[in-house]
């Protein structure tokens, strides 16, 4: 039973740095999506600024804040 909690706790934390590995977003990337216009696709950061269109369905996974 515990080898099996063991590798339980093993995938889980696999796939949190498996999914994690692929975005560069930080606790201040705040993307927020603009249906004001009825594009899906469109979000804004309401930290920097920043803009982007992404296909339907997609979230920003890229922080595109200027480095400091």
């Amino acid at each position: 039973m515990p080898v099996l909690l063991l590798l339980l706790l093993a995938g889980v934390l696999a796939y949190l740095w498996i999914n994690r590995r692929g975005s560069t977003l930080t606790r201040d990337c705040r993307w927020r999506q603009d249906r004001s216009t009825g594009d899906e696709g469109r979000f804004s950061c309401a930290f920097c600024g920043a803009r982007v269109t992404l296909p339907k369905g997609k979230t920003p996974r890229v922080c595109l804040r200027k480095s400091q």
